[in-house]
């Protein structure tokens, strides 16, 4: 996914492409106080639309996404119990494209976010997968955080994907996938004592701050989260494979 183009995909249980304008209707009743979404074109397995200067459409693929698209992903979806079992029956999907030369990231995102909220209610789906992060989502509840989504409540959990799991000091540790796709590092947090939800809770505040302020956290500098909680930043290499920098924390 490029700066400029915005992928999403939606899984079906059969090849059938949802209606222009029902599509069109969900969406422009999702974000009136914005430009309103035109049709521009419609074939059997394509529609095209304008929506101010962004051009976004969506393609009827009549077969699966690619098992090792998804499969990973799924496995990994621990908010989305089912996510391997739906995702695995579905038998065609469409590609959601959203093209724009805008440098504002949140709003092409947030745009793709309403009109793919808009497609999956007038689509025969299963599920969903967000292009930057690669992370799968059930469809009402992709739709249910889609409704409540602004500039200063961003979606994250849509868009971003974090991973908890045990570290070999007895403790938890935290990455993320789809800050990237944001222009920002993405966030690792290698060592915290605490409760699950607590370490989502803490990369989530970090994970907004970045974007909704557009903030450029430099190596060594104190970040305040709520609960009187500091944290300082490193840069550094991930600690998974390969040597890609990330913004890592360590909590004092």
């Amino acid at each position: 996914m490029t700066s400029s183009t915005w992928l999403a995909l939606i899984a079906l249980d059969a090849a059938e492409l949802p209606d222009p304008a029902a599509v069109q209707a969900r969406c422009d009743a999702m974000s009136p106080d914005t430009a309103s979404l035109e049709l521009s074109s419609r074939t059997d397995a394509m529609a095209t639309f304008q929506w101010g200067e962004a051009t976004i459409a969506y393609t009827l693929v009549n077969k699966p996404i690619p098992a090792d698209q998804f499969a990973g992903p799924a496995a990994r979806a621990w908010y989305w119990p089912d996510a391997v079992q739906q995702l695995g029956k579905h038998k065609a999907h469409l590609i959601v494209a959203l093209v724009d030369e805008s440098r504002d990231r949140i709003a092409k995102s947030m745009k793709l976010t309403r009109l793919v909220a808009s497609l999956l209610p007038e689509s025969r789906t299963v599920g969903m997968q967000w292009g930057g992060s690669r992370a799968v989502h059930e469809p009402g509840a992709f739709c249910q955080v889609a409704q409540q989504m602004s500039r200063e409540d961003l979606p994250l959990h849509l868009w971003i994907d974090f991973q908890v799991e045990g570290n070999n000091q007895g403790g938890l540790r935290l990455y993320t996938t789809g800050l990237a796709a944001f222009g920002k590092r993405e966030i690792e947090i290698p060592n915290f004592f605490g409760e699950p939800q607590a370490l989502l809770n803490h990369a989530y505040n970090l994970a907004h701050y970045l974007l909704e302020k557009d903030a450029n956290i430099k190596d060594g500098e104190v970040v305040g989260l709520p609960g009187e909680i500091q944290v300082t930043a490193r840069d550094t290499t991930t600690f998974l494979e390969g040597d890609q920098p990330v913004l890592a924390f360590e909590f004092e």
